[in-house]
């Protein structure tokens, strides 16, 4: 927790980037532990949160239209692809939008934009919007929580128990992910 406070910004919108293209765990398990230590600075951390997924999301955009089957055969399986390719030639920047605010694994969306050659602008306006909308809601709801809860006493036991729940969130995930493929 120290180091993620030391880096606070700069590391919160890196791993925000990184976490836009690649399979790591949800951007809300260091937003949480952030607006619990400052509440006020919600807003803030929405932006940064926004900015960084939106320039992670245009890497693998752009990773996708670039190296695309590559790429794809070492993320996701076949089925999961021929899906989501479906999904984003129905739904477009819909599904861009819908995904970047759900918690779903949003990393899939830039590389399915990129795969269906989605336009470039509306793929960046409506991850960037979605991914922010998210972060502003959860932050301003961390910051009202912080007037009915003490999270000076009780803000560490919440954010080890939202730490906990991410990361088994995140490796069931990546186990059920693993198993389904290779059952296939």
């Amino acid at each position: 927790m120290e180091l993620l406070l030391a880096w606070r910004d700069a590391g919160f919108m890196l791993y925000a980037m990184l976490k836009a293209f690649l399979p790591l765990p949800s951007l809300e398990v260091l937003l949480i532990p952030l607006c619990v230590q400052e509440p006020a600075s919600y807003l803030r951390y929405a932006l940064e949160g926004a900015v960084g997924t939106c320039a992670g999301g245009l890497i693998g955009y752009l990773l996708a239209r670039r190296l695309a089957e590559r790429i794809a055969r070492s993320l996701i399986t076949p089925q999961q692809m021929e899906k989501g390719c479906r999904l984003m030639q129905r739904y477009g920047i819909l599904a861009v939008f819908i995904g970047g605010i759900t918690p779903i694994p949003d990393f899939i969306l830039p590389y399915l934009a990129g795969f269906t050659r989605m336009n470039f602008l509306a793929f960046t306006l409506s991850d960037g919007m979605s991914r922010f909308l998210r972060s502003l809601l959860i932050g301003y709801s961390i910051s009202r929580a912080a007037d009915l809860i003490d999270f000076q006493v009780y803000g560490n036991l919440l954010c080890a128990i939202i730490l906990i729940w991410g990361m088994i969130k995140w490796i069931k995930g990546r186990y059920y992910a693993a198993e389904s493929s290779e059952t296939k």
